[in-house]
């Protein structure tokens, strides 16, 4: 292969444009946008992810540093980055076929079982090339995974990534997307590489069925019911239409002590990798996702071309209010028939309780262990003190149509009655675009109050 025509030095200032032609935009990845372009003098197809100086620069050195470190045929080769006026290119490996989630979107398809086994291969090499460098990946999930035209499957999109440092065998901060968080990185209360096994078997799952589990629960709901010790493991729906290996393959990768759960390593030599078939099985599936994308183009066959056009109306709009988001409608897959995962009454954590009784977010109690950071919500706190509500529980209300009463899957079948099976597909896509936006929102805001809460209780404490 021929050398890349880029300059040495990171973030370099000369104008990327110089350098490459942008073909095409591929999609959106943490932090930004990516595109598909041409190295000029080589002609070499690349990957570049735009990422606009809003963000945190320091976040975004941090994604690059990580991925000049990592050297492995299971982990995106990173090339070159560039500073242009209020954007930071990144320059990477370009797979032709684009993630596992884009090829399920596009060809309105699950993968099989064999399928499964043959990306869980390479993913398992990916996180146990990365674990050995004492690097944890934090946000695996099947958008994260890239794959090229011979079905190799190859680990992406550090922008949440993080190092373990000799001096810090676990970290402690909630980063990440909450369906495929581990349990321990929600109670943060420490974790280390093994919470990436636990997303990889929840993303199994989500290549079986298409969503995750609990993706027809609110966002915030699922922080609580992850960690519950009380909850079964997430398992398949319908796990008798899979074999025992897959099942129990699952049921490792998803233990609930991080403890008990086996390394990428071990898991390598259970039966359904050591069976896993050629990568040539995911080639059909990426002939088919290819023919639908020449047909359409990749940005409308994803639904970006509709859905910048909507942002760009939705950005005008929140300048007169920064509260003026829409509704979301959170309505039930149809892979996701878990029944009553959405109707518990009472979701306990053992960090956190909240009642779906009214005026349930009355009070916050905190508990006094030296471990702190223990929250519950109870209506204990007598009628004539002001209740305390934290910012993201208000958050929490706004995101569900601002009212105090049960989170709901509203009903809005007329409205969409008259729309036709594609349009109606396009606007799935979308809502569920603006849901990840919603929550990783949602998320900033409870860990930003958390610490804050934490930090006046250990000043208090210390008094």
């Amino acid at each position: 292969m021929a050398t890349l025509n880029v300059p040495k030095e990171t973030m370099s200032r000369k104008d990327p444009e110089k350098f490459f032609t942008i073909v095409e935009k591929l999609g959106e990845g943490s932090y930004g946008s990516v595109f598909k372009a041409i190295n000029i003098g080589t002609g070499i197809v690349v990957a570049i992810k735009k990422v606009s100086v809003d963000n945190d620069l320091e976040d975004m050195e941090k994604e690059i540093s990580f991925m000049k470190q990592c050297k492995s045929p299971y982990i995106v080769t990173y090339y070159a980055s560039f500073r242009k006026e209020n954007e930071v290119w990144i320059v990477m490996e370009h797979c032709g076929a684009g993630s596992v989630c884009d090829a399920m979107k596009i060809t309105d398809k699950t993968l099989s079982e064999d399928q499964i086994a043959v990306v869980s291969r390479d993913v398992l090499q990916g996180l146990a090339y990365l674990h050995s460098v004492r690097k944890i990946h934090r946000d695996i999930k099947a958008g994260n995974i890239l794959m090229n035209h011979k079905g190799e499957s190859k680990l992406a999109d550090f922008g949440v990534s993080g190092q373990l440092s000799d001096t810090m065998a676990k970290r402690q901060t909630v980063i990440g997307t909450p369906f495929w968080m581990a349990p321990e990185v929600i109670q943060e209360i420490g974790y280390d590489y093994k919470a990436d096994i636990w997303s990889y078997g929840i993303t199994c799952i989500e290549m079986a069925e298409s969503k995750p589990p609990l993706f027809n629960v609110h966002p915030m709901r699922v922080i609580f019911m992850i960690p519950n010790p009380s909850r079964p493991p997430p398992k398949l729906t319908e796990p008798e239409k899979w074999s025992p290996e897959f099942n129990d393959f699952l049921a490792k990768c998803l233990t609930r002590k991080p403890e008990l759960r086996p390394s990428a390593e071990e898991l390598l030599k259970h039966p359904f990798i050591t069976k896993a078939k050629s990568h040539s099985l995911l080639v059909p599936l990426i002939d088919e996702q290819d023919i639908i994308i020449n047909e359409k183009g990749r940005e409308v066959a994803l639904g970006i071309e509709q859905r910048d056009e909507e942002e760009e109306e939705e950005d005008e709009d929140s300048e007169d209010s920064d509260d003026n988001r829409g509704t979301m409608v959170r309505a039930k897959p149809r892979s996701m028939q878990n029944s009553g995962e959405d109707n518990d009454e009472e979701y306990d954590t053992g960090t956190m309780v909240i009642t779906d009784n009214k005026n349930s977010y009355d009070t916050v109690v905190f508990n006094n262990d030296e471990d702190s950071g223990t929250m519950k919500l109870k209506n204990t706190m007598p009628s004539n003190k002001k209740n305390f509500v934290p910012d993201y529980m208000n958050q929490f209300k706004k995101s569900t149509g601002g009212g105090e009463d049960d989170v709901t899957t509203v009903s809005l079948s007329d409205k969409y009655s008259s729309y036709s099976l594609e349009e109606l597909k396009k606007m799935l896509a979308e809502l569920e675009i603006e849901r990840e936006k919603e929550v990783q929102k949602t998320l900033e805001k409870f860990s930003i109050n958390r610490q804050a809460l934490l930090a006046v209780i250990d000043e208090k404490k210390s008094k």
